[in-house]
């Protein structure tokens, strides 16, 4: 705009403020509280209206029906519902009135004059934006699937006897959360009492019974012997065989020897027996649970499944050759092995005639197969005894503190045989274990017997005369 435009426009609004309708208008309206007449907020009337008034009117006329409007729910003979009120749905008013306060009174004078002219010739109308929280949907959303939402059960099988006894899978239910939050939030832009019916989702069981019915057979055995003698230790074998027992691992899924056992704490019956504990052997609470551990283990080796996990005992074991054995300890160090076949396995595993025994059932896929575990002694460490003088005991008397045992390096393979042809040789593992020294006390304290001091007395006797 030119200066000549600019200095008519100026003119043409003087002479419209000196006309004294126009006049008095901007003089009455200018600093007031109300909004100026023309302003309208959907379509209805708010001029000359007061903030309170304005807001008053607007939400008896937009609020009060809209948050009346109500959402039902239904899932088969379930029915929930709630009200645009309970989702906190309104119309913004406050913000809408406080804009229409605002127009003809913003900007410097001329701004305000031209505004407060243009609502003389023709209105405004400002619309109200629709509002609602995200929250409280979550909250009925998250309800409903509460009361709907049903867990899918796995098939189970279990070895009654000789035979697998197998219980059919359920699915379960799971709530649509996004789509029916999706469904809620169309209502409300709707403006409409509605009617939803709950989308849900089918949740398949992870273990079905097609799966388990291919458990038919054994696909291989281990036993390791102990001496039951010491109570302690045995029954801390038949607790952890317990937990074994039954155990299914599907195709693919991985064991392990911590999960599958949990704590071992004394609330589950566990006691203090013998355990290995940087290369001594001291009291510790589940002692002989590793006897267990290296029992599944050779069972996994024969089975011909990929390990996945596994660490030796710092001494050598009596119950398997060297390379063969396997410990556990807290949740730091685990057993784990990966079924590779296509098939579940089911374990067997129990404690009876002074053995810890382990069967792994499957689907033999291959017959022709034959698994055949070597562990060579490459290095031999001699131990020595320690013999410690003992005044406490009688002369002669000894007692074994700790045996001997020798350390040994190992080295151990698994072979594959098909059709007796060797068709794999696999390294599994070099393992080391330390020497641990014998120690024996022996008594030198010397006992004098009740005949011995009679003669003595004698002597002392004879030589006073």
């Amino acid at each position: 705009m030119n200066k000549g435009a600019k200095a008519a426009l100026i003119v043409f609004i003087l002479i419209l403020i000196s006309v004294p309708a126009v006049s008095a208008f901007l003089k009455t309206s200018a600093n007031n509280n109300k909004i100026f007449k023309g302003i309208y907020i959907n379509n209805e009337n708010v001029g000359e209206m007061t903030k309170e008034e304005a807001i008053g009117l607007l939400d008896e006329k937009f609020n009060k029906p809209l948050q009346e409007k109500t959402i039902k729910f239904t899932y088969q003979d379930r029915i929930f519902k709630t009200t645009f009120k309970d989702l906190n749905v309104r119309y913004n008013i406050e913000e809408a009135v406080d804009k229409a306060l605002l127009i003809g009174k913003e900007g410097n004078i001329f701004r305000q004059t031209i505004e407060r002219i243009k609502l003389l010739n023709s209105s405004v109308n400002i619309t109200l934006d629709l509002s609602y929280d995200k929250t409280n949907i979550d909250k009925i959303v998250q309800k409903i699937s509460r009361e709907i939402n049903k867990p899918f059960k796995d098939a189970t099988i279990k070895l009654v006897g000789q035979n697998f006894v197998i219980t059919k899978e359920e699915n379960g239910i799971k709530v649509d959360e996004e789509n029916l939050k999706s469904l809620i939030v169309d209502a409300i832009q709707n403006k409409e009492n509605k009617e939803i019916h709950i989308p849900t989702l089918k949740v398949e069981a992870k273990i079905k019974s097609s799966d388990l019915e291919k458990i038919k057979e054994k696909i291989s055995v281990f036993s390791t012997k102990f001496n039951p003698s010491d109570v302690n230790r045995t029954g801390n074998l038949k607790i952890a065989a317990q937990s074994l027992d039954g155990t299914v691992l599907m195709p693919g899924e991985i064991f392990s020897m911590n999960k599958v056992l949990g704590p071992r704490v004394a609330s589950k019956g566990y006691k203090e027996a013998p355990v290995i504990i940087n290369g001594t052997l001291v009291p510790g609470l589940a002692g002989g649970i590793c006897q267990v551990t290296t029992t599944v283990y050779n069972a996994a080796l024969l089975a011909n499944f990929d390990i996945i996990e596994r660490r030796p005992h710092g001494l050598k074991v009596s119950y398997v050759p060297p390379g063969r054995d396997a410990t556990i300890s807290g949740t730091s160090i685990d057993f784990k092995f990966k079924n590779t076949s296509n098939a579940p396995i089911y374990i067997k595993a129990w404690v009876s005639n002074s053995y810890v025994n382990v069967i792994f059932y499957g689907a033999n896929e291959n017959p022709n197969i034959k698994v055949v575990i070597e562990s060579e002694i490459i290095e031999r460490i001699p131990t020595t005894t320690e013999y410690i003088k003992d005044p406490t005991l009688p002369e002669g008397q000894k007692i074994v503190e700790a045996k001997p045992i020798d350390g040994v390096k190992s080295v151990t393979y698994r072979k594959i045989y098909k059709d007796g042809i060797l068709i794999k040789k696999e390294l599994l593992s070099k393992d080391y274990y330390k020497p641990a020294k014998g120690k024996v006390r022996i008594g030198t304290k010397k006992v004098i017997t009740q005949t011995s001091i009679d003669d003595k007395v004698v002597e002392d006797v004879i030589e006073s005369q």
